[in-house]
């Protein structure tokens, strides 16, 4: 089981994409999210730390707020939104970066950033529907700083880090 990731690399080819200091916050509750996360992160040389659950990442954040987190939607007891909205409220959280790393738009068949309907979706019963609809409407007017799909590109995933950590 992954805990915690301290990754020190003294390999020179891949000297430009060790990171600035910081550690990220791996927010899911799915093992294999947890460590294909993990180890994207360690071979770029990331410092993370991993919760399982939204009790667990806010539990882990009051004690030593992370530079950035990623953070699944849909999760049993507090979910990913809840654990948004608490950091939004919490005047030591807020301003931490948030990148919503998440399966929700695949599973549902609606944008959970638009409330839109994805075309040739094969999920187009109305309870996969409605539940996309009411991840994206708890999602108004809260403004994470990025949105990647499951299932996740490296470099993709990469690129979005660099970017909210610089």
């Amino acid at each position: 089981m992954i805990q915690d990731g301290h990754h020190v690399d003294s390999d020179p080819e891949r000297e430009e994409t060790v990171p600035a200091a910081g550690r990220i916050l791996i927010v899911d509750d799915s093992e294999a999210n947890v460590v294909y996360v993990s180890q994207i992160l360690q071979h770029y040389g990331y410092d993370y730390h991993v919760a399982r659950s939204g009790a667990e990442a806010l539990r882990i954040m009051s004690e030593t707020p992370p530079s950035l987190v990623l953070l699944d939607l849909m999760m049993p007891e507090t979910s990913g939104v809840g654990v948004f909205k608490q950091m939004k409220e919490d005047p030591r959280l807020r301003n931490i970066p948030v990148l919503i790393v998440s399966g929700a738009s695949m599973i549902t068949g609606v944008d959970v950033r638009t409330g839109e309907q994805r075309p040739n979706t094969s999920y187009k019963d109305e309870f996969s529907l409605g539940f996309g609809t009411l991840v994206s409407e708890s999602l108004q007017g809260l403004e994470p700083d990025g949105f990647i799909d499951k299932p996740i590109h490296p470099p993709t995933l990469v690129a979005r880090i660099k970017e909210l950590l610089a």
